[in-house]
């Protein structure tokens, strides 16, 4: 990850500690949280399926590093809503 890539994540994750949905209403961090651990394992499950679909060995490779970069998310937000820290 470059400079501009975490810059572009820290801006991404900073905007999301309250979401405004269409009546203006302002939605909690932890309910977004909870949206983001959803989204994150269904990103996992998603990347499983396709590993067990690929059979290139190029594809292959990809599919292990999508696989384990959607796992590290989804710990990685379990954690933080375990610590009760927001994102």
């Amino acid at each position: 990850m470059d400079k501009v890539d975490i810059i572009s994540f820290l801006s991404r994750m900073s905007s999301k500690l309250f979401i405004v949905d269409d009546e203006e209403a302002v939605v909690p961090a932890d309910i977004c949280l909870a949206d983001e651990i959803k989204k994150a394992h269904q990103d996992w499950i998603k990347a499983q399926e396709y590993f067990e679909c690929v059979t290139d060995p190029d594809l292959v490779d990809h599919a292990i590093f999508a696989e384990e970069a959607a796992r590290k998310k989804y710990v990685y937000l379990l954690k933080k809503a375990k610590q009760g820290i927001s994102f």
